[in-house]
């Protein structure tokens, strides 16, 4: 019993101190560069791009199925229908 109260008080306290500085526990991707870096431009914009291709690749297919539709429409809508006979 004693063991887990004081495995559980040192990875409070570990939490804790790795909780109080984000420089040691390397927070943000950005947080450790100078003002003015590419490397921070270059992040955010990667994050924005990755952000975005979902939305661009729904859309993609969904315009394609969207014409597909249309396609069809407009092809039965043009063609003539078949002959009816009576025997």
């Amino acid at each position: 019993m004693k063991t887990i109260n004081l495995k559980a008080a040192a990875i409070t306290i570990a939490s804790a101190i790795v909780a109080a500085a984000p420089r040691l526990a390397n927070a943000c991707a950005t947080c450790g560069l100078s003002e003015g870096d590419h490397a921070a431009h270059a992040y955010k914009s990667s994050v924005l791009f990755m952000l975005a291709s979902p939305y661009a690749s729904f859309a993609a297919i969904g315009g394609i199925t969207y014409f597909v539709y249309r396609r069809s429409i407009r092809r039965d809508r043009n063609s003539t229908p078949p002959a009816i006979t009576k025997r």
